[in-house]
This record gives structure tokens, C-alpha cells and sequence, in this order.
């Protein structure tokens, strides 16, 4: 499960191959940044004492913080005055704009420049005070990636050491040179025609980059490994689907499904600096359908391991023997939090079931809103689990499907068996559930704001799906092609997927507030369309969320009041934003706020996508 290495690794093996090649050539590099070299932000994650814990001029880490709690004590632009906020600038990018790639992309501003990567991994050094380009790195990654789950995306970078750190979806780390753009080096830490990926933004701890592998619809087996940020070595990995002999290995089936079992990594995990914890969520276990008897550890959990060694320290499994692909792909956050008069230090994130999972960060505990195992339907079929963890509190999105969700008869001729969250299925009729795969919540992040005490859960969806078992699916198993085990029969042509921002009192998981949102057909050009590419969000100390309308709704950035949900300004964009959450920042006392619209750009097919880059600033 955990494998510790002094050396550097040589030649590549067939699954999760590791080698590391110093390298001096510019990459690319169109100009040269002043940026300054940094070996570690010095940022607290859970320190409500005092407001380093929260950044304050910069963005250095795509979550704002170590904790990834997405909140900034910024406080000129504020809920008075943020109607006069402006447009600073906007550069457009001339990366990712396909119909494949996605613009998830968070951008990190490090003593007034920007740092950003765009759905095909090319990276800008921008000023972040008026959006002159610094220099560019061109990823030139090979068209030939057709195999790989969910589009092209990347997520964020990381900054430390005097590098700039990222996570290729072609498997391959990146170290450049922070004041060039230059490649000093490159590991690989999968092969993609094995149906490794990445997505996360890497995070940079101690002179360790630390990375996890996505891809759980091919068949991979989930790991998060850490690097040398000197030279790209690999000093640990921790495989999420242990090894047989090793913690959680009972809970496989005795016939090798761990060794494709998924539990990969979708995001950045969540770092507590004073004992060097990071907390993490694994994906779904594949194939999803058709799997032997147990809970099929670490997949669909939350993790916890010592970031300076990989040593497994505790886990919590939000979902058991998943079935509907009900995993946690969004950011999780760690943060202190006063709950029933008691300081807690909390590990949290918002998850496609339409719960927000709250445990203790220091070991995995469910006593901090309460989180009950609780009996749900069965199937022997699927071997399904006897119970879920179901969070005490609100869920943030529709749990039931409606018959009107769906035609008469489904694709195999047959009428829909209609269920909730937990109904199983099996190989003999299309069984309704909702949420659907699209959640709950997926990628976008959430936030946390100290000053409410309350959690934003980033955009989430309303969706719905149905399953039907594909006998023997382990059997269809073929390196680096997707084998889920389940067939989906589609919705009613008239259904539209609804979603909400929501607002959560940490104290005790009860809605405080919501925005709902319904997408209008003819601006997408379809019907059955989202409402968004989820976005997520910040909160701010000025009483601010910000977040994007849901571009199935409008092309537009947007501001919230943080204590009501009032929706108090808006500003239109040229595409439509999915980045996983804007950003704010200061520059030269000026307060910023950034947002990337890489999603539509188009109403009509092929709807390609943007390049755009926005910072906003009081007029």
C-alpha cells in the first residue's frame, strides 16, 4: 500500500511506471517573470486565532490556503461596494478552446504574478496587475489521448522551491523554472494508454510534490506519490487499493479486483501544516457493477495520510460497495470550527450524494455533526452493502427522481423501477435513482468562511441517471478502456437538469440559504441540458461569495452577499465558467478578483470552448 524509494526509479513498468529526467531546455519561455523564488507559503490551515491562516494579499495554493478552505480576509471589495466592482483586465489565452477540453483551471497569484494552466496543460506567467504575459510553456501533449476520463483538464498548479509544479493529463509531473518557464524536469507517474491521468493541482510540502492519478473509469488503481521537488525522484506512494496483506485488503474480493479497482484522485489534498496530515477523497471502485462481497476500501473515501512519508493514518468511507458512482470528487477543506460550544479541527467535503461529510481531521471520527450508519435496500445480485453513513442535517440536492423524469419504457424495452439514493440494481431492469452521476456536487470546489460559519458548497446539480448490471463486467476488462458494468437508459427529452448554491451552517449541517438555479434550453442550443459546469466558489472576509452563474443559465461572474445569499452584482463574459472557483488577490494595495471562462463559448454544436481570463477590481 505504501512504498518508500531513496532512488531514482529507472525505466518505465507497465502500470504506474515512475522515471525522472533533469532537463535545462527553456520549454518554451516567451519573457522573464520577477517573480520571487519561494520554498513555502507560510500559510496556516487551521489557525482561527489569527488571520494568517487565511491568505491576505496572495493566492499562492489553488484552494488560498493550505486547507484549501477557499477563503480570503480581503476586505476592500465588500458587500457594500462590490456594485462598483470593474473589469481590470481580460487576455485571451489561445489554449483549450476544442470541444474536448474542459476550463476547470484555478489560477495563484505569488508576490504579483499569476500562474495558470488551461484544459491542454499550457502554462502562463502573467502580471497579475494588468495581464501582460510573462512567458508561456506549451505542453505539445499528443492528440492520441482518447482514452481518458472526464475531457482534457487541468485543475491548477503549485508553486515551491523557485518551480512551478504540474500534474499532466498525460501522466507526466512538470517542474519548471518559475522565472523562465524552462523544464528542469519531468517524471512520469503513469502511462495514459494504461489509463493513467491527472488532473489535480500538485501540492508542494517540505520539498515534496504531491500528486494522485485519476482515471477510475479505465480500470487504473488509485495512488497518491510524492517527488523530490529538486530533481523528481519518487520518495513514496500510497496505493488507495491496498495491496493483498495490507490495511483494508479484506475488503476486496479474492479474485484481483484490487489491482483495477480505481479509488483514484480527482484534487488537491487538504494539508494540516502542524503535523504534516493531508487529507484527501478517493473516487468510485471500478467496474462500478458486478463486483464480489465487501466495502472496497479506499474507494469513495475519505483519506488521511503523513504527508512527509505516505503512512497511512485513518480513512473514512463516505460510501460502501459503491454502485452509482457516488464518490467525492470535489476539493476537501480542513479548518477549526466551534461545534456544540467545543473547537473541532474538521475535515469536510460536499459530495455527489448531496450531503456535506464533516469527521475529525485528526482521526476520521463521525462525531462532529453526527454521521449514522443506517440499512438501506439490498441487492444480492451486486452484493451491495447493508448500510451508508448518512450525515445528520440537510442534504443540498434532490435525493428521489420523478416519474416525469423519465419516458414510459426504458432502453431495453421495459418500465423504469423508480428508487432513491441507495437503490440497488441488477441485470434485469433499468432501476431510476437520483442524484446521477453529475451529483450532488462533482468537481467544483466549496468554501469555508470563518467569519459565518458556514460552508459553500459549490454549484451542485440535480441530477438523475439509471443503471442496469452488464453480467461478467470484470471479465470485459482491457488495459486502459472504460468498463464500468452498467448500461444507462436516458432521461425524458423534456427534463432539465436544476442545481443550487447552497449554504450550510457547519455547526449543524442545516441549509441557511440556497439559490436555485433552472437552465434555459435555447441558450445551450439542446435540450436535456445542465445547468452548469459546476462552478465552484471563495468567500471573502468583505461577506462575499463569488461564483459564476450556471452557464446553462448566463455567461456570467457573480457575487453573493455571505450572510443572506442575496445576489448583489454580476458582470457578463464571453464564454461560459466552469473553473473549479475564481480567486481574489492584492497587488500593489489594490484588491483583485480573477476567474477563468473556459467552458461554452458557443450555443450551437460543436460548442467549442473559451480562453478567457478575467480580473476584476473596484471602479
Amino acid at each position: 500500500m505504501r512504498v518508500r524509494l531513496f532512488s531514482l526509479a529507472i525505466g518505465v513498468v507497465a502500470a504506474l511506471a515512475l522515471t525522472a529526467t533533469a532537463m535545462a531546455t527553456p520549454g518554451g519561455a516567451a519573457g522573464k517573470t520577477s517573480a520571487k523564488k519561494t520554498t513555502a507559503i507560510t500559510l496556516a490551515p487551521r489557525d482561527t486565532t489569527a488571520w494568517s491562516a487565511v491568505p491576505t494579499s496572495d493566492w499562492p495554493v489553488v484552494g488560498g490556503n493550505y486547507g484549501q478552505t477557499r477563503f480570503s480576509g480581503l476586505t476592500q471589495v465588500n458587500s457594500t461596494n462590490v456594485t462598483s466592482l470593474k473589469e481590470a483586465w481580460h487576455i485571451k489565452l489561445g489554449s483549450g478552446t476544442g470541444t474536448a477540453y474542459r476550463g476547470e483551471g484555478v489560477p495563484i497569484v505569488y508576490q504579483g504574478t499569476m500562474y495558470h494552466a488551461t484544459g491542454n496543460d499550457d502554462v502562463y506567467a502573467i502580471d497579475a496587475a494588468n495581464g501582460t504575459v510573462l512567458w508561456t510553456y506549451k505542453s505539445s501533449m499528443s492528440p492520441a489521448l482518447t482514452n481518458i476520463c472526464c475531457g482534457w483538464d487541468n485543475r491548477g498548479l503549485s508553486i515551491g522551491a523557485g518551480r512551478v509544479y504540474m500534474a499532466q493529463l498525460d501522466g507526466k509531473v512538470v517542474a519548471l523554472d518559475q522565472q523562465t518557464g524552462g523544464v528542469l524536469w519531468t517524471a512520469w507517474n503513469g502511462r495514459f494508454q494504461d489509463g493513467y491521468t491527472m488532473t489535480m493541482a500538485p501540492l508542494y510540502w517540505k520539498g515534496l510534490v504531491i500528486v494522485g492519478v485519476s482515471g477510475s473509469e479505465q480500470g487504473a488503481r488509485g495512488s497518491v506519490t510524492a517527488y523530490d521537488a529538486e530533481d523528481g525522484h519518487r520518495v513514496w506512494r500510497f496505493y488507495n487499493v491496498p495491496t493483498p496483506g495490507d490495511i483494508g485488503a479484506g475488503t476486496w474480493a479474492n479474485n484481483n479486483e484490487w489491482q483495477t479497482g480505481g479509488a483514484t484522485v480527482w484534487n488537491t489534498p487538504a494539508l494540516d501544516v502542524r503535523d504534516n496530515l493531508i487529507t484527501y477523497t478517493t473516487a468510485n471502485p471500478d467496474p462500478w457493477s458486478g463486483r464480489g462481497p465487501g466495502d472496497n476500501l479506499f474507494s469513495a473515501a475519505m483519506v488521511g495520510i503523513n504527508a512527509l512519508t505516505g503512512d497511512y493514518r485513518w480513512h473514512f468511507q463516505m460510501v460502501h460497495h459503491d454502485l452509482w458512482d457516488y464518490d467525492c470528487p470535489s476539493p476537501t477543506m480542513q479548518f477549526d470550527a466551534t461545534i456544540n460550544g467545543k473547537l473541532r479541527e474538521v475535515a469536510a467535503e460536499a459530495c455527489k450524494t448531496g450531503w456535506l461529510y464533516e469527521v475529525d481531521a485528526n482521526n476520521g471520527n463521525t462525531d462532529v455533526t453526527l454521521i449514522d450508519e443506517k440499512a438501506v435496500p439490498q441487492s444480492a445480485w451486486n452484493n451491495s452493502a447493508a448500510t451508508q453513513p448518512i450525515p445528520a442535517g440537510d442534504a443540498f440536492a434532490e435525493q428521489c427522481p420523478q416519474t416525469s423524469d423519465y419516458p414510459a419504457t426504458a432502453a431495453d424495452g421495459k418500465p423504469f423501477i423508480y428508487g432513491c439514493i441507495w437503490t440497488p440494481y441488477d441485470d434485469q431492469q433499468f432501476v431510476a435513482t437520483a442524484p446521477g452521476t453529475a451529483g450532488g456536487l462533482t468537481q467544483a470546489a466549496s468554501s469555508y468562511s470563518p467569519s459565518t460559519g458556514m460552508v459553500y458548497v459549490g454549484i451542485s446539480q440535480n441530477s438523475r441517471q439509471s443503471e442496469k448490471a452488464i453480467p461478467n463486467a470484470s471479465s470485459l476488462y482491457r488495459n486502459g478502456r472504460s468498463f464500468t458494468g452498467r448500461q444507462s437508459s436516458a432521461a425524458a427529452a423534456s427534463f432539465l437538469t436544476t442545481g443550487d448554491l447552497t449554504a450550510l451552517n457547519v455547526s449543524t449541517n442545516k441549509i441557511a440559504w440556497k439559490q436555485h438555479f433552472t437552465p434555459d434550453a435555447t441558450k445551450m442550443g439542446t435540450t436535456n441540458v445542465t445547468p452548469a459546469g459546476q462552478p465552484g466558489n471563495i468567500s471573502t472576509a468583505g461577506n462575499l461569495v463569488f461564483t459564476a452563474i450556471p452557464e446553462g443559465v448566463a455567461w456570467a461572474f457573480a457575487a453573493y452577499n455571505a450572510t443572506t445569499g442575496a445576489l448583489l452584482w454580476t458582470s457578463p463574459t464571453a464564454a461560459g465558467i466552469e473553473a473549479q472557483s475564481p480567486m481574489t488577490y492584492s497587488v500593489g494595495g489594490t484588491q483583485y478578483v480573477a476567474v477563468y471562462a473556459g467552458g461554452r463559448n458557443t450555443t450551437t454544436a460543436p460548442f467549442t470552448h473559451g480562453d478567457d481570463l478575467y480580473a476584476y477590481k473596484l471602479g
